[in-house]
């Protein structure tokens, strides 16, 4: 199946020309995410008397990166943002539509990650699911849900849910960004519901923990070896856990750029060199790289949060008037260089081309999105 997505995805000038200058995540433009109607969905009121958000994130300037692409000119990375703080934005909301006045217990949501992206795949996983053509965005919510009663915290439920969504990613005008209303909305009254079903079951059965406890807990994953290193060793990473614990277990390696592209080859005794394309990346002592679909991507921090721009896939029908505008290609974040897609020749003609985009690293998990 084809999907058609305008050529001006080629023209993505916001990406930095130089690896060494990451974009800048505060400068994005930003679009805000409502979540101050009712989007026609009911509402019941549920087990807490009030609802309290702490965010732990990662990264708690934004909820979410995604490539903006217009119906004409250049596309460009956009932040998602709400009107004040997740914390209370997501705590208006559950106040306003959830609370139960007769209810015994208030509720502590701990945010340990909201992120709405672009659903950017791996061409690998397009041959194993075909059905990933079909992803379009892609909602992550994970949170702990504690019902508290005289300063003591019953941990209730954990949340953790991905939601794939199917919408065109064609954008135009801001339209497009009520579907991420609503969805997300629906998100959250499920999760409200859950925890309201779960509650009473629990009462007796599960451990009481102080908000101490609840907030060290939290705390914990930023304080890996790797964020609290002054200096990352060297060396490739197998696995995110190498990643995570700084600890890079194969020394003995090389890179080389091919084609404006970064490369690892992992040397073997016998002091011959093969390529790699699954290991999870690598750092020089300095920087660091992620594997992204076989190439070597800069990563940057920010805060807690680790970035890196890499290539995503995508097939794109070169509409008629934008035939020939892709001679300007996409500035590479490592060269600087332009990757212009070949065969630009005829309108209607689908092309693969590999989008530059923004990643977050979950640092739960290595996934990146």
């Amino acid at each position: 199946m084809k999907h058609p997505i305008s050529i001006a995805l080629l023209l993505l000038a916001t990406l930095p020309s130089k690896a060494q200058k990451p974009p800048r995540l505060v400068a994005l433009s930003s679009v805000t995410i409502n979540l101050r109607n009712t989007f026609g969905l009911s509402f019941r009121q549920g087990a807490f008397n009030h609802f309290e958000v702490i965010d732990e994130r990662s990264d708690t300037a934004r909820i979410g990166i995604h490539l903006y692409v217009p119906t004409f000119g250049a596309n460009y990375a956009r932040q998602l943002v709400f009107h004040h703080s997740a914390s209370v934005e997501l705590a208006d909301y559950l106040n306003i539509h959830f609370v139960n006045p007769r209810a015994r217990y208030s509720a502590l949501i701990i945010l340990r990650n909201l992120w709405l992206s672009d659903a950017n795949y791996l061409r690998e996983d397009m041959i194993k699911d075909p059905h990933k053509l079909h992803e379009r965005t892609h909602i992550r919510l994970k949170a702990e849900i504690y019902a508290t009663r005289d300063s003591l915290f019953m941990p209730v439920l954990r949340y953790d849910t991905v939601q794939i969504y199917s919408q065109s990613n064609r954008y135009t005008g801001e339209s497009y960004y009520s579907s991420w209303d609503y969805n997300l909305a629906r998100m959250l009254n499920n999760m409200a519901d859950s925890a309201s079903l779960v509650v009473l079951s629990k009462e007796g059965h599960s451990r009481l923990v102080s908000r101490d406890d609840i907030r060290r807990f939290n705390k914990s994953r930023f304080t890996s070896p790797i964020s609290v290193a002054a200096t990352p060793a060297a060396g490739v990473y197998t696995n995110f856990d190498e990643f995570r614990n700084n600890g890079p277990t194969i020394r003995n390696f090389e890179i080389k750029m091919e084609h404006g592209d970064r490369l690892l080859y992992i040397k073997e005794p016998d002091g011959k060199t093969y390529y790699s394309h699954d290991a999870w990346g690598y750092c020089d002592g300095k920087d660091i790289f992620v594997m992204r679909d076989g190439v070597l991507c800069r990563a940057w921090r920010e805060g807690n949060a680790f970035y890196f721009v890499g290539g995503a896939d995508q097939e794109i029908v070169v509409p008629p008037f934008f035939v020939g505008i892709g001679k300007s290609g996409i500035p590479d974040p490592e060269t600087g260089q332009a990757h212009n897609p070949s065969n630009l020749t005829n309108s209607g003609q689908s092309i693969d081309a590999k989008v530059r985009t923004v990643f977050l690293i979950d640092m739960d998990s290595g996934d990146v999105y």
